[in-house]
């Protein structure tokens, strides 16, 4: 069984920081997402006509991947910049697969 697991979340840009240094920002963080070692991919999409939306596509192994981004510190100074704020998150498996 492939306990693959892909997030796809939604984040609004802080209107009173500037676009360019939000976007270092995130871009930022998708590197070090990306050197987890459950993370498998992990990109963000930026919308042209919604400036201050911006879509990230996560890929992470299973379960405990995802448990481990939460708690690394990458993960938590960028909650704590405050550069964004969630609108919405999803958790998707690819079809066939079980969920627990």
């Amino acid at each position: 069984m492939n306990d693959t697991i892909f997030v796809t979340a939604e984040l609004k840009m802080k209107t009173q920081l500037s676009r360019e240094s939000v976007i270092e920002a995130i871009e930022q963080f998708c590197v070090d997402m990306q050197a987890e070692e459950g993370c498998l991919q992990a990109m963000a999409t930026y919308d042209e006509k919604t400036p201050d939306r911006v879509i990230l596509w996560e890929r992470y192994k299973n379960r405990a991947a995802i448990d481990a981004h939460f708690v690394m510190p990458h993960t938590q100074a960028f909650i704590a910049s405050d550069v964004t704020s969630l609108v919405q998150v999803f958790e998707t498996h690819q079809a066939g697969e079980a969920v627990e």
